[in-house]
């Protein structure tokens, strides 16, 4: 039977004068914030009835595009995208009921105790299960079911939305969930391919059940613990990146269990990544009054291209948040942090700052080639030229609590805007235009031949990104991005520091994985180091659709690496430990680890993309004798 349908006939694009859902025959999949558990729960017990259904999603709202789709439903309920939460005080005694109102056999998972042990349900159509079992381990969990066959966890086919977040709380948690929420991401692919489309096939991705720009808009004010639980429910890899703060990673978890972290575990990140099927939890605390957003930072997953047949929304039409609203889709969400204590705060005049200058330049290509860019930062006295190229951008080196002032200046054909990715800045430097700043006040994006003035204090020394945040994915895989490191006060660059950057190359579609860069180049040059002597390997993650694999290799064997820092921010002592030198990094993250050499010689960094065609860029790192300083080398062949 064909179950599934090419776009033109599965996308249903839909319109009324109102703007309203048209007055036909539809059973909808409506969007779930997860702020309502379903059943009842009554003498420690909870009774719920789910069932199975077809239903239509709106991941626009009320607006645009709409799904046929699989998905679950409380009884007597609408279904709902994801399905409905499920949650409950540890030690609950769970009655659960399944109806499989579908035409096809439909296998669920992760209705049990979360204790690392495998299950499944199978449902023919029609048939009701019931299950029964006590709700012990607290975590972030969620089930799911599956109605096609693959090999993966999750699906990208029909039944891709058959997914719910189950929470079970400590007992008497009330006071520690008071700012908890739950985002479950989803995504929906078609199953024909159509090279109109940037990425070969329509796609869409949804937190909550609704797509960018339509998913909620979260509010806190200063001071506030914000607590979240993120579900990937979806069959892709999402590292999920907070601008402007340091969330607290407390727990991580896949479809079996979740891993709850002590103090010394615990580590603090800008950018987390959720391979498919898995789940976190984090905690932060807003200090800085402003706009901010969480987003996946695969570009390919924020990418305007994802919008397919959607319409504009009325209400995101000003002209303050035109950019923002317009600028991406799917996986963003946008936060309003207020500051209640604002009026009680005296002015204090701004401190001197060092100033730099940071030019946007732009060679245009011959088609179907993408135009490139560069982040140039001014030595002397000269501007570089209009069309002048630096893979990647100039690194630029601040200093801990130092004020700083950086004009961006725009000789590019095309506007811009920069993001300081993991820099603590006030809002309206944080580069997202139309939106960074607060209420009217938002900063604009860097029209050609304009220039924008933008401040900062780093409060932490580390590795850190800039890179551009308008038309993501021309812009940054055409080489806007470059390291940004922050020393501590007073020093100078270390001689034993070495930079490693992870990035794309430029390619007129996304059909398949773009060609992966090190440091710019395919063949990138050899990394130099000193046998005998640590040196601090800075890497930083900033491709546009894939994570990348690495492998530090003397001849075929792995080396040991000591991490040091996460997002720049230095690791807990007891994280530090030596191990086998391999990692995955995805964009968005940087990742500092500590290598002596053993002996002088040849090794290898060996870097293989993750997504679609493996990709494998070997560089070479070699070892030599060193005078005392560190930069005399003679290698050893």
């Amino acid at each position: 039977m064909q179950r599934t349908l090419a776009l033109a006939t599965l996308t249903l694009v839909l319109f009324s004068a109102s703007g309203a859902r048209p007055s036909i025959a539809i059973v909808p999949a409506n969007p779930n914030d997860n702020t309502t558990a379903a059943g009842t729960l009554a003498n420690d017990t909870l009774t719920v009835a789910l069932e199975l259904r077809n239903a239509t999603w709106f991941p626009n709202g009320d607006f645009g595009i709409a799904l046929p789709v699989e998905a679950f439903a409380e009884s007597g309920h609408d279904a709902s995208i994801p399905g409905p939460l499920l949650r409950v005080p540890s030690g609950t005694e769970m009655r659960v009921s399944v109806h499989n109102l579908l035409d096809v056999r439909a296998v669920v998972r992760g209705l049990r105790d979360h204790d690392g042990t495998a299950d499944s349900l199978v449902l023919a159509p029609g048939e009701t299960r019931d299950v029964r079992f006590t709700a012990r381990t607290v975590g972030t969990h969620f089930y799911f079911a599956r109605t096609t066959p693959a090999t993966t966890v999750m699906s990208r086919g029909a039944d891709a939305q058959l997914a719910g977040a189950f929470i079970v709380d400590p007992p008497a948690s009330s006071a520690a969930t008071a700012h908890d929420r739950v985002f479950v991401i989803t995504a929906w692919e078609d199953t024909a391919k159509n090279s109109l489309l940037r990425y070969g096939r329509g796609q869409l991705f949804a937190i909550n059940g609704l797509s960018w720009p339509h998913t909620e808009r979260l509010s806190y004010s200063t001071g506030d613990t914000v607590r979240w639980r993120v579900v990937n429910a979806s069959q892709h890899l999402h590292p999920m990146h907070l601008h402007g703060f340091y969330f607290s990673v407390l727990s991580r978890g896949t479809p079996l269990d979740d891993t709850l972290y002590d103090a010394t575990a615990r580590r603090n990140a800008v950018t987390e990544v959720l391979s498919a099927g898995t789940t976190m939890s984090v905690q932060w605390t807003p200090d800085r009054a402003g706009n901010w957003i969480f987003h996946c930072h695969f570009i390919n997953h924020v990418d305007t291209d994802l919008r397919l047949a959607d319409s504009p929304h009325p209400a995101m039409s000003d002209a303050g948040t035109a950019h923002f609203t317009n600028a991406m889709a799917g996986l963003v969400m946008a936060i309003s942090v207020r500051d209640t204590a604002a009026t009680q705060r005296a002015h204090r005049a701004d401190p001197p700052r060092r100033r730099l200058r940071l030019f946007v330049t732009e060679r245009a290509s011959r088609a179907p080639a993408l135009p490139s860019y560069a982040f140039i930062l001014e030595q002397g006295a000269r501007e570089p030229a209009a069309d002048s190229m630096r893979l990647p951008g100039s690194t630029i080196y601040l200093h801990q609590h130092e004020p700083t002032q950086i004009t961006v200046i725009n000789h590019a054909r095309h506007a811009t805007a920069v993001h300081w990715h993991g820099m603590e800045l006030e809002s309206y430097y944080d580069g997202v235009a139309g939106w960074s700043g607060a209420d009217a006040h938002t900063a604009p994006l860097i029209a050609p031949g304009d220039s924008f003035v933008v401040r900062i204090t780093p409060p932490r020394a580390g590795t850190f990104i800039y890179h551009t945040h308008a038309d993501d994915l021309t812009q940054l895989i055409g080489g806007l991005y470059g390291a940004l490191i922050v020393l501590p006060p007073h020093t100078q660059p270390n001689i034993r520091d070495r930079l490693v950057i992870l990035s794309d190359s430029s390619a007129p579609d996304m059909h398949d994985t773009p060609p992966s860069l090190v440091n710019g180049s395919s063949a990138p040059a050899p990394i130099a180091l000193c046998a005998g002597m640590s040196h601090r390997i800075r890497i930083i993650g900033i491709s546009a659709v894939t994570a990348r694999r690495l492998r530090l290799l003397d001849d075929s064997t792995l080396v040991q690496w000591t991490p040091v820092a996460k997002d720049g921010q230095e690791l807990p002592l007891a994280q530090q430990t030596a191990r086998p030198a391999a990692a995955q990094l995805a964009t968005g993250e940087t990742m500092d680890v500590a290598f002596t050499p053993p002996h002088a010689g040849r090794y290898t960094l060996e870097v293989t993309s993750v997504y679609g065609t493996a990709r494998v860029v070997r560089v070479p790192v070699i070892a030599g004798t060193c005078g005392r300083a560190g930069v005399s080398h003679r290698v050893s062949r």
